[in-house]
């Protein structure tokens, strides 16, 4: 499904984005992973649902119910992440 870089939920987009080099949108660095794609996603969350981030992609790792739980990092293509 994805790279095998998988992280918890709760590791901030700014800590992630600092080690990729990425921008991330202002005001956004204290957000958790699984608010930051929650937010991008149209519809509820499901598990391999993916966002685009920069020139990669997040996905959805894990999940418990409706909450997201892991979050994998995509370095394929960012075609074949929704944004």
């Amino acid at each position: 499904m994805f790279a095998g870089f998988t992280f918890a939920s709760e590791v901030r987009l700014g800590r992630l984005a600092r080690f990729y080099g990425l921008a991330i949108p202002e005001g956004q660095n204290e957000t958790s992973l699984a608010d930051f794609v929650r937010a991008q996603l149209p519809s509820r969350p499901i598990l391999g649902d993916r966002i685009g981030f920069g020139s990669l992609g997040l996905v959805i790792g894990g999940m418990n119910g409706d909450h997201i739980t892991r979050v994998g990092l995509d370095l394929g293509p960012l075609s074949a992440c929704a944004s």
